[in-house]
């Protein structure tokens, strides 16, 4: 995961501005919200939020019927 990408999931997650936070090996994810107040989230918490990879637009005449 890169960074922006943690940062944007924990403002997601824990509110604006977190003071910091960390992925640990278990997947765990580990806020410390704007008030300082620690928060750990399980991956299953937060892979809603991940990224899908890039999405590949449909082939040509794909989504609809030729007339």
């Amino acid at each position: 995961m890169e960074r922006m990408d943690i940062r944007t999931i924990a403002e997601a997650l824990a509110g604006p501005n977190p003071l910091g936070c960390a992925v640990r090996e278990n997947g765990e994810l580990v806020i410390v919200d704007s008030s300082g107040k620690k928060q750990t989230f399980y991956p299953a918490d937060y892979q809603h939020l991940l990224r899908r990879g890039k999405k590949t637009s449909p082939a040509k005449g794909g989504s609809h019927a030729n007339a």
